[in-house]
């Protein structure tokens, strides 16, 4: 399958102008600090899992796309390991332990869910949101457990916690949804359309609040910051290329193929700040690389899909 370099601009171009717009409510002073808290909070909480949930339970119930689902989340379970393994060398030789630490988990992990799910539903439709919905479950997982590992290293303070593993805002409505998808759950018309509208929301939200963050964030200094600029290639150019070839060399579909090198094309999830706040491990550094992959995502998802369109002709 072949997704092309304007379809996908077009795509990300929607996004941009949500940020923009986020961003100019933040310098009039509609969206404010404590405002934004709140809607990131109300987006993280409650928006999501009805995204979530609604893109497993919103797609046709077949043997094929449950057997698709499933190699979904094994692939996007593999594709962490594969971008952990290629973040730990990367950063090896970074002598900050804390910055080490948000570099690899910056690398690592996308904005698989606010930022991904639009842009694979303009790409692929309901099947690209359907699939990245196992994605973001894997995300998940992964976040919480390989996640917490990564930051508990040389530390005796920090324990990983299973319940959490197991039982977050995007783990139980991937399974709910699946459930519903897999047994054959009708959805009641009025709640089905609660989710929707939830859903629609969503993403919205998040880019707003993206937009007014990115007026709190010290843009200069970001912008003359190399290391920062090293980051971004990696997270946003090396990572989809890494995935798109091992996975057409191993002989995936190109639609597949396709699907995993978007996903890695992704910036840095916002999870990153979050952490590195509650654990101390340089917050303003967490939140310089996601404002900085955020923006230039804007520019390089495009790219990356030409890119992946060329390794696909080897």
């Amino acid at each position: 399958m072949t997704v092309s370099f304007f379809t996908t601009a077009q795509a990300v171009t929607t996004l941009l102008l949500l940020i923009c717009i986020g961003y100019y409510s933040s310098k009039i002073g509609i969206l404010d600090a404590a405002m934004s808290k709140k809607l990131s909070s109300l987006t993280v909480n409650v928006a999501q899992p009805f995204m979530l949930f609604n893109a497993l339970s919103n797609v046709e119930y077949s043997g094929d796309n449950l057997k698709t689902g499933l190699l979904t989340l094994a692939l996007a379970l593999l594709s962490h390991l594969i971008l952990a393994v290629f973040a730990f060398f990367t950063a090896k030789y970074q002598k900050d332990p804390a910055e080490r630490k948000v570099t690899e988990f910056g690398i690592i992990f996308v904005n698989a869910g606010f930022i991904g799910l639009p842009i694979l539903g303009k790409l692929f439709g309901d099947i690209g949101t359907f699939w990245g919905a196992f994605y973001c479950f894997a995300f998940n997982l992964c976040v919480w457990s390989y996640g917490i590992v990564l930051i508990a290293r040389g530390r005796k303070d920090i324990k990983m916690n299973i319940r959490k593993i197991l039982i977050n805002h995007g783990t139980v409505p991937c399974m709910l949804g699946f459930l519903f998808f897999a047994l054959q759950i009708p959805v009641p018309g009025p709640v089905a359309s609660a989710v929707q509208y939830m859903n629609n929301i969503c993403t919205p939200l998040v880019l707003l609040v993206i937009g007014a963050n990115l007026t709190r964030l010290p843009l200069k200094q970001i912008f003359t910051n190399y290391r920062l600029y090293i980051f971004s290639v990696l997270r946003l150019l090396a990572c989809p290329v890494l995935i798109a070839l091992i996975y057409h060399l191993a002989g995936m579909s190109d639609q597949r193929v396709m699907f995993f090198a978007v996903e890695a094309s992704l910036p840095a999830a916002a999870v990153a700040v979050m952490f590195a706040e509650i654990y101390n491990e340089r917050p303003e550094l967490a939140a310089q690389t996601v404002g900085m992959s955020t923006l230039l995502s804007m520019a390089t998802i495009p790219v990356a899909v030409a890119l992946t369109n060329l390794v696909l002709m080897i």
